[in-house]
């Protein structure tokens, strides 16, 4: 997941003029209302959860007179594809507080940190269904590397997700994960006893993203709880499916006797 370094000293770091340039005079009016709300952080993408590493990265956008963004790009990038192209989406809704307009350039640093290192494993608190032992252990068959040695980014756990009904998972996992918002979607982190988990709710569906091993390479595997509006869930996981990056597994170290 990702969090900028916001308030109470985010502004000054944040919205930099990357030179002198001529100032643009503010507008008299006719700009849209500023609603801080708005702009939000990119969050840590499943595919690259089995990664859980540090990242800053700066992006420059363009504006408009009232602090609209025409346009970016990746100053200082990670080297992580699917994390610069998450920042780069943040930063293209954003809108400068109408306080600091003035300069049309300005430098954003997205800090994407790996929040699951905060997270208590939570131990003996869920119910137990029938895949839980199977789910604890970890272990799920990868499926055949690409000539370029990654996975796709959606690849089905072989295991139910754990849970009958929405209001249950998160009855459930709210007291025991590591809670964050964005916009209308909600993650849920948790590590447990069947390691780590990333639950998104948005709109008609609970998608877990489990960080699974098959004993040489750590990868992500991904089960979905629909709601009650069984189409729009049909039509959310087809989305879901196709926008999914591609995953590079992690070798995993083996100890030698």
């Amino acid at each position: 997941m990702a969090r900028l370094r916001l308030p109470p000293r985010w502004l000054p770091a944040a919205l930099l003029a990357l030179w002198s340039l001529p100032t643009l005079a503010q507008p008299a009016g006719g700009c849209p209302p500023f609603s801080a709300a708005a702009n939000r952080a990119p969050h840590y993408p499943p595919a690259e959860l089995w990664r859980l590493l540090g990242y800053v990265i700066n992006v420059i956008i363009d504006t408009d007179a009232c602090g609209r963004v025409e346009a970016a790009r990746v100053e200082q990038g990670s080297g992580v594809a699917v994390l610069d192209a998450a920042a780069l989406a943040a930063a293209r809704a954003w809108t400068v507080p109408p306080e600091y307009r003035g300069q049309p350039r300005y430098r954003l640093p997205f800090a994407f940190e790996p929040l699951p290192e905060e997270i208590p494993a939570q131990a003996g608190q869920r119910l137990r269904d029938p895949f839980f032992d199977e789910r604890r252990s970890g272990h799920v068959p990868m499926p055949v590397l690409d000539a370029d040695g990654t996975l796709p980014g959606y690849i089905p756990d072989p295991y139910p997700i754990g849970f009958l009904s929405i209001p249950e998972a998160v009855a459930t996992i709210g007291p025991l994960a590591l809670f964050r918002r964005y916009g209308a979607q909600a993650d849920f982190w948790l590590h447990d006893e069947e390691g780590l988990s990333l639950f998104q709710l948005e709109g008609p569906m609970m998608v877990r993203n489990r960080r699974v091993s098959d004993g040489r390479h750590r990868f992500v595997v991904t089960s979905v709880l629909c709601g009650n509006d069984l189409d729009a869930c049909r039509q959310s996981l087809a989305t879901l499916r196709a926008s999914r990056g591609r995953q590079r597994p992690q070798v995993v170290a083996v100890a030698t006797p």
